[in-house]
Parts: structure tokens; C-alpha cells; sequence
């Protein structure tokens, strides 16, 4: 019996990780899509008309704009030399996998010696980290 129950959890933790964490990848891989068509088709384009365009380009590739951070477009760069585009932007994502903690500041480390539950501690301490760097350059 334990040895279905250890393999029921384990199966059910990796379906409850995968199916957190493939739509973080999913998403950027839309955004390099995206990236990657607008530095092949929009080479004529100003610098100024693809960056008022993003939005409207990033919703055709059907990109998760809700879950994309502030600092994707803070971070996005578009640069026109010799005729040739390069786009790049950078952002973190993180995937709470047991929910966030609410007695924790998530942008900052808790001490070990501030009274917060165990449970908390626990759902800090299981969260993934995603670093992207969505790049595309005119060929």
C-alpha cells in the first residue's frame, strides 16, 4: 500500500509542476515567435512603429499579457542598424507551485527568526524561477 500511495504522490507533485510551469514556457515561446516574425516581416518599419505596435503584435501570437511582469517592457529594446532589427527584452517569472505566502514578502527574504507558520515557509520556499531572454534578430 505504501508503495501506490509514494507513487500516486509522486506522479500527482509532477503533473501539479508541469502544469505550472509549461504555460510560463509556452508564453515565452509565443513572445520569441512574435519577436522573430516582427524582425523578418516589419524591417521597413521606424523603431518608434514597432514599439507602439508590440501590444497589438504580441496579442496576435496570442501571448498572456496578464502573467507577462511590468519589466518586459521596461527591459524591451528595439534597434535598428544597417537596415537590420534586433529585439530583446528580459523578465523573471515565479511559479508559486503551493500558493503564494501571505504572511512573507515575496520580493524579499524572510528571517529565520520572525514568527511565521510552518505552512508558510514551506510555500516560499516551493516556487520555481524563470529567467527569459526572448531574442531575435533580422537574418
Amino acid at each position: 500500500m505504501f508503495k501506490v500511495l509514494f507513487w500516486l504522490g509522486l506522479i500527482g507533485g509532477s503533473v501539479l509542476v508541469a502544469a505550472q510551469t509549461i504555460p510560463v514556457y509556452y508564453n515565452n515561446m509565443k513572445i520569441e515567435n512574435a519577436f522573430q516574425g516582427i524582425s523578418q516581416k516589419l524591417v521597413q518599419k521606424s523603431e518608434a512603429d514597432i514599439r507602439s505596435r508590440i501590444l497589438r503584435l504580441l496579442n496576435v501570437q496570442s501571448v498572456n499579457l496578464e502573467v507577462l511582469p511590468d519589466t518586459f517592457f521596461e527591459n524591451l529594446t528595439i534597434k535598428k542598424e544597417n537596415g537590420k532589427f534586433t529585439l530583446s527584452s528580459e523578465y523573471h517569472v515565479t511559479v508559486w507551485v503551493l500558493g503564494k505566502p501571505k504572511d512573507i514578502e515575496v520580493d524579499e527574504r524572510y528571517e529565520e527568526e520572525q514568527d511565521i507558520s510552518l505552512i508558510e515557509k514551506i510555500k516560499y520556499s516551493a516556487r520555481i524561477d524563470f529567467d527569459f531572454l526572448p531574442f531575435a534578430k533580422t537574418p
